[in-house]
C-alpha cells in the first residue's frame, strides 16, 4: 500500500481502499490534537491517509493491540499511558525501543506488530525549532534515553541531568558518551518538592512522573512536559514561558509518526 502515498487525498476526508489509515489508541484519545492534527497535515499535503482518535479503556488496551494483526490499520500511536505495557505483543522491536524499554508507535505490517519511538525524536525537533542552548532534563529513565539518543540533532550547546539519584544520570551519561559529544554535561542533585532554579536554562524537560516546583523562569524559556496533566501550564502564564503543550507538540509528533510508518510501510 506504500505507492498510495501521495494519491490526492479526498477534500471531504472520504477514504477509499486505496487509503492508508492509522489510529491513536489512548483512554481520551479525543481529547488529544494528535489525530485531528495528523488529518489537517495529511489534506494540505495532498496525502491518501487518514487517522482515526480510539478511545480505549487500560482493560481493553491488550486486547485492542493484538487485535491489530487482522485490523485495516497500517499504523498506530499511543498514549503515553500505554507506551509500556505494549512491549510484551510485538512481534519486531527497533533499536531505540530495544534500548528505551518502551514503544509509543507501531507499524502493522504482514500481520505483525513492529514497536518504535518517536517522543525522542519530536523532543529534540521542538529544542531545534525553538533554539534552545542550554538545557536541563529532570529524571534519567526511559524518555530521558530516548531523548539522549536523539539529543545530537536538538542543537543544543550545554546539558544538566537533575536526579535525586546521582548514580543514575551518570549511569546515563556513560551509556550515551557517543551521543553527548560536543555538548558540555553536568550532573545536579536535586530532592523532591526542593525549587529547581531555572534561571541560567532556555528549556527544561520534565522526563520524570514528578510535578516539579520551578522558579526563575526565563522569558520564553521552553517548558516540555509529555503528561495529559502538567502544571507548566502554571508556570508558562506566570513567567511568559513557551509551555510545548499538546497542540504545539502534536504539530511535531504527527510529522515524526508519519515519517516512521511510511518508512516502515
Amino acid at each position: 500500500m506504500a505507492e498510495n502515498l501521495t494519491a490526492p487525498m479526498n477534500d471531504d476526508n472520504v477514504i477509499d481502499t486505496q487509503s492508508l489509515l492509522f489510529g491513536f489508541l489512548s483512554e481520551y484519545a479525543q481529547q488529544n490534537r494528535f489525530s485531528v492534527t495528523f488529518n489537517r497535515q495529511i489534506k494540505k499535503a495532498g496525502d491518501n491517509a487518514m487517522c482515526i482518535p480510539m478511545n480505549i479503556r487500560p482493560d481493553d488496551i491488550y486486547f485492542t493491540v493484538a487485535g491489530l494483526r487482522e485490523a485495516k490499520l497500517n499504523g498506530v500511536a499511543l498514549g503515553s499511558e500505554y507506551v509500556e505495557g505494549v512491549m510484551e505483543q510485538l512481534n519486531h522491536k527497533s533499536v531505540e525501543v530495544e534500548a528505551c524499554g518502551f514503544c509509543d508507535t507501531i507499524i502493522v505490517k504482514n500481520k505483525e506488530l513492529y514497536g518504535e519511538l518517536a517522543s525522542g525524536r519530536a523532543i529534540c525537533s521542538v529544542l531545534k525549532q525553538n533554539n534552545v542552548s542550554k538545557l536541563a532534563i529532570l529524571g534519567s529513565g526511559k524518555l530521558a534515553k530516548s531523548i539522549m539518543m536523539h539529543i545530537q540533532s536538538s542543537g543544543i550547546k550545554e546539558l544538566v541531568l537533575l536526579n535525586d539519584r546521582i548514580e543514575s544520570c551518570m549511569t546515563l551519561m556513560q551509556e550515551h558518551t557517543k551521543d553527548l559529544e560536543g555538548i558540555s554535561v553536568d550532573i545536579d542533585r536535586t530532592v523532591e518538592n526542593e525549587e529547581i532554579d531555572l534561571s541560567s536554562f532556555d528549556g527544561f524537560i520534565n522526563a520524570s512522573p514528578a510535578e516539579p516546583n520551578l522558579s526563575k523562569i526565563n522569558k520564553d524559556t521552553v517548558l516540555i512536559d509529555l503528561k495529559r496533566k502538567s502544571n507548566f501550564e502554571e508556570y508558562a502564564a506566570v513567567y511568559s514561558a513557551n509551555f510545548i503543550d499538546n497542540e504545539k507538540y502534536s504539530k511535531v509528533l504527527v510529522k515524526i509518526n508519519y515519517d516512521i510508518w511510511k518508512k516502515g510501510l
